[in-house]
C-alpha cells in the first residue's frame, strides 16, 4: 500500500481532526504494527530466565522449528483464501489425504518420491479447484462447501486406509527431512521460509494478489472496475489445495507415515490462531505472511514454555482455543478502527 494511501487511512481514522490528532492516530498504528512482536520478545524471555537450561537450548529451539514448520504451510493455506474474504476449513482433512496419496503411491504402488509428491499436490489442487467452483461459480458459503469437503475427505481416508496409518514403503530420503539440516537451521524450517517468501511475494507484488486482496476488501468494487472476481476466488481455493498438499508432503515426512487421523481440530487451530494474530501484526486489520508466521510462533513458544514448566495435557487445547478467539477479536477490532465498520458475527 502507497504512503499516500496510509495517509488517506489515518486521516479518515482521526476524522478529519487536527494534524496533532493524526498524530496521535499514526502513534496508536505504529503500537498495533509492532504489539505482537514486542509480546512475542517479552515471552521468549520471559521463558528463557525462568528455563534457562531446557527452553533457552538450542536443542529446544530445533523442536519448535521443527514442530512448527508443517503448522506454518497449513496456516499459509488458509490464508490464501482469506486474503479473499473467504475461509477454507477442508485445509486440514486435505492435508491428511495428501500424506495419505503420497504414502501410498510409494507404499502400494511403488512410485518414485518425487512422482508421488507431485500427485499430492495435484489432488490437493484439485480439491482446491471443487471447493473454489462450488464457492466462486455456484455462490455456496465457503465455510458450508469446505466444511462439506473437509467431512467426504475425511470420510474417503478412513475407507481407503481402514483407518491405519500406512507406514511401510516409505521413501526415507523424505522420512529424513525432519533430521535435516542445512547451515544449522532444521531442513524443515528451511522449506517452511522458502514457502512463506513465495507466498508473501504472490500476495504482495503480483497483479492477482493486488486484485484478490481488493477482492476480500470489496467484492462488488472489485468487480465494477474490472476484476475478474470469480476467476481470483477460485484461484485462491487452488492455491490453497496445493499448499496443503506442501504440508502433506512434509507432514508424512515428519511422522514418517499417512495417517487419516492427522490434520484434526488440533492440528489446524494453532494455524488459525497464527493466521488470526498475523493480523493484528505490521499491517493491523489484513492477513499478511509475515504477521502470519510471528503469530505462529507466538503460540509455538507459548506451548512449549507451559510444557517445560509442567503443564497439564488439558492446557494445550484451552490456549489454542483461547487463542483462536483472542486474536479473531483483535483482528476485528483492528479492522474497526482502520475501517470504522463493527460486523455482527455470522
Amino acid at each position: 500500500m502507497s504512503a499516500e494511501v496510509e495517509q488517506q487511512l489515518e486521516s479518515a481514522e482521526a476524522g478529519g481532526k487536527p494534524v496533532q490528532q493524526n498524530s496521535r492516530v499514526r502513534s496508536r498504528r505504529g503500537i498495533e504494527r509492532w504489539a505482537l512482536l514486542i509480546a512475542f520478545v517479552i515471552l521468549v524471555a520471559v521463558f528463557a530466565s525462568i528455563l534457562p537450561g531446557t527452553f533457552a537450548s538450542y536443542a529446544n529451539l530445533r523442536v519448535i522449528l521443527n514442530g512448527q514448520a508443517v503448522i506454518a504451510v497449513a496456516a499459509l493455506a488458509l490464508l490464501v483464501p482469506l486474503v479473499g474474504g473467504r475461509f477454507d476449513v477442508s485445509v486440514g482433512s486435505n492435508i491428511a489425504l495428501n500424506a495419505i496419496v503420497c504414502a501410498a503411491a510409494m507404499s502400494h504402488f511403488s512410485l518414485p518420491l518425487w512422482l508421488a509428491a507431485l500427485l499430492a499436490l495435484l489432488v490437493g489442487g484439485l480439491v482446491g479447484a471443487i471447493n473454489g467452483f462450488f464457492i466462486a461459480y455456484l455462490g455456496v458459503n465457503s465455510l458450508i462447501a469446505t466444511l462439506a469437503s473437509a467431512t467426504i475427505i475425511i470420510g474417503l481416508n478412513q475407507w481407503y486406509t481402514g483407518g491405519r496409518p500406512i507406514a511401510t514403503g516409505i521413501d526415507q530420503s523424505l522420512t529424513s527431512v525432519s533430521v535435516g539440516q542445512i547451515a544449522g537451521i532444521p531442513l524443515l524450517a528451511v522449506i517452511m521460509i522458502v514457502l512463506a517468501v513465495i507466498v508473501w511475494y504472490l500476495l504482495t507484488q503480483t497483479v492477482y494478489g493486488r486484485q484478490l486482496t481488493a477482492v476480500g476488501v470489496g467484492l462488488e468494487a472489485s468487480r465494477l472496475v474490472g476484476v475478474p472476481v470469480r476467476g481470483r476466488i477460485l484461484m485462491s481455493f487452488v492455491i490453497s489445495g496445493v499448499l496443503a498438499g506442501f504440508a502433506g508432503i512434509l507432514q508424512l515426512g515428519r511422522q514418517g507415515s499417512g495417517d487419516p487421523a492427522a490434520g484434526g481440530i488440533e492440528f489446524i487451530l494453532p494455524a488459525l490462531a497464527a493466521v488470526f494474530l498475523g493480523a493484528t501484526a505490521f499491517t493491523p486489520g489484513r492477513y499478511n505472511v509475515p504477521g502470519t508466521i510471528l503469530g505462529l510462533f507466538f503460540v509455538g513458544v507459548a506451548v512449549s514454555g507451559l510444557a517445560l514448566l509442567g503443564a497439564k495435557p488439558w492446557v494445550q487445547p484451552v490456549f489454542n482455543g483461547a487463542i483462536v478467539l483472542v486474536a479473531v477479536a483483535a483482528s476485528q477490532y483492528a479492522n474497526r478502527r482502520r475501517t470504522g465498520n463493527a460486523p455482527i458475527g455470522s
